[in-house]
């Protein structure tokens, strides 16, 4: 009896197991997802020439949330949540499985001054650390007209 009972309980382990879907890339590009407020999300850092200079920027205490919605090639963000405030609309380069660049979509929304600034240095390339559970670590650069190199880290978690 205890050797049937372990048996299965065996069995029934290797069947989670094999069931036991491993998110990849591919499950980033279409759903909602939500990028949590880090201490991460501070962190900055700029490379210019031969120069490396880190910096941190001060996060607004209201915000703990952006949620976003991702179609094919477009998404759609939120503060704290859909249909909170204005969202901001956004264009999707899929360079590959791993890695888009992201550009404002100025025919949905105004753009602001830096929007427009993001836009006319070819956006923001986003590209994949690692998967950990619903989550996808990332790395988020931009390299502007003159050269500089801004990049960030953080992470999107899928719904």
């Amino acid at each position: 009896m205890k050797k049937t009972t372990i048996l299965i309980s065996i069995i029934l382990l290797i069947g989670i197991k094999i069931n036991a879907q491993e998110l990849t890339c591919k499950d980033f590009k279409i759903g909602q997802f939500y990028i949590p407020t880090t201490e991460e999300l501070k962190d900055f850092t700029i490379i210019k020439n031969d120069s490396i200079q880190n910096f941190e920027i001060q996060l607004d205490s209201t915000i703990t949330k952006t949620v976003i919605e991702r179609k094919k090639d477009t998404q759609t963000e939120w503060i704290n949540g859909i249909g909170n405030g204005q969202p901001a609309y956004e264009k999707i380069e899929w360079i590959d499985d791993c890695t888009y660049r992201l550009t404002y979509d100025e025919s949905k929304m105004e753009l602001d001054e830096t929007e427009k600034w993001v836009n006319e240095n070819d956006g923001i390339v986003v590209s994949k650390r690692k998967i950990e559970e619903n989550c996808l670590f990332y790395t988020a650069t931009m390299t502007s007209n003159n050269g500089e190199k801004f990049s960030q880290s953080g992470v999107i978690c899928k719904k």
